[in-house]
């Protein structure tokens, strides 16, 4: 018999609304094909695949259609299944991977959500937290969206610290589009793009929340840097609090509205983030102290270098300020600045932010 967790994924049809009569952890497969169900307890249109005599041929085609886009098929039985996975209530019944997929069950992991529209706050909290993490070597998990997702993801990326980044969508199409070359350096740097939907199916709007059960199991802890009482990010945070992962939110300002989901998310008991070293305590992460970042990745650092270093060791600066607080002839401060990116000791964030990075090792 194939697979016959493809088969049960293909006859649930990665619908914006998952099935649960067929994601239950404790669901045997081989069980469920010999003696599918009916409705109530599936849609006809399920009850329907799963008699379909070529429900195997199809799943079949679909493996092969997958692996001629470069991604590897994971389900339950498959030796790189991230383990956290396996009991997770309304657990996926497929992954489709492009990249390492050891980066699924690497620890420490954190899953970091957010606004695709941060404030300037909200981009320089996420920054900070997301070095910081960086820098302790946890893998971080996100969506991959604008805003915040992306900070999340480009920490890790400077950092060469494996980030897994789950879509809504098939991985053959990247979205949002501005984003390919992230994707690209996310492979790069070991880390993994991850969908449940195959290749060829595009998200929709339920696809999303579908997605975001995944993130909230995928790792450790979940943190939510700035979301509105409408994100996206509180369903990801409130599925991992039904399911077991620690939920952290990042305190706003009290008129901001993009503050008002953290703060309700605190109301109902959320671990409040008082700074990326409270953060990294409570999840039991150690880092180095910041104050030899040069020494720290073998770096040697020029007098103009290390100014720029001085003035980011308490927090983000726009370019703009940080070429007037340096007092650097603007050829001199570019390349200082360059050099530093470049071996990925400073990073380049929305808006023209820059902060402290996790540096190359070597």
């Amino acid at each position: 018999m194939h697979d016959p967790y493809l088969q049960l994924a293909v006859a649930e049809g990665f619908g914006e609304s998952p099935v649960p009569a067929l994601l239950q952890p404790d669901l045997d497969p081989v069980s469920v094909l010999t003696a599918p169900p009916s409705p109530p307890d599936v849609p006809l249109r399920v009850a329907e695949r799963l008699r379909q005599p070529d429900l195997a041929a199809t799943a079949a085609a679909l493996q092969k259609r997958a692996r001629a886009h470069g991604l590897l098929v994971l389900t339950p039985d498959h030796p790189e299944w991230p383990p956290q996975l396996t009991n997770a209530p309304l657990r996926p019944l497929v992954l489709f991977v492009q990249g390492d997929p050891a980066a699924l069950r690497r620890q420490p992991s954190v899953a970091v959500v957010g606004s695709r529209t941060p404030t300037p706050y909200g981009s320089e909290a996420a920054t900070l937290l997301c070095s910081a993490l960086a820098r302790a070597g946890a893998v971080t998990w996100s969506g991959l969206a604008r805003g915040i997702d992306g900070i999340a993801h480009g920490q890790n990326v400077a950092a060469k610290v494996p980030t897994v980044a789950v879509l809504a969508g098939g991985l053959d199409a990247i979205y949002p589009p501005e984003h390919q070359e992230l994707a690209a350096r996310i492979v790069a740097t070991g880390g993994a793009l991850v969908s449940e939907l195959p290749p060829g199916q595009r998200a929709r709007r339920g696809h999303f929340v579908r997605r975001n059960r995944i993130l909230a199991v995928g790792a450790q802890a979940v943190v939510v840097v700035e979301a509105s009482l409408s994100s996206g990010a509180l369903h990801t945070a409130r599925f991992a609090a039904e399911a077991g992962p620690d939920v952290f939110a990042v305190p706003g300002p009290w008129t901001s509205e993009r503050s008002q989901g953290c703060h309700r998310l605190l109301t109902e008991g959320a671990h409040v983030v008082e700074s990326p070293e409270a953060l990294l305590q409570a999840l039991g992460l150690l880092l180095a102290p910041d104050a030899d970042v040069g020494a720290t990745h073998g770096l040697q650092c020029s007098a103009e270098q290390q100014r720029l270093l001085d003035l980011l060791r308490h927090g983000p600066r726009p370019g703009d300020l940080l070429a007037r607080e340096s007092g650097l002839e603007r050829g001199a401060f570019l390349r200082a600045l360059m050099a530093l990116e470049r071996d990925g000791v400073v990073v380049r964030g929305a808006g023209d932010l820059w902060s402290r990075g996790a540096g190359r090792t070597g």
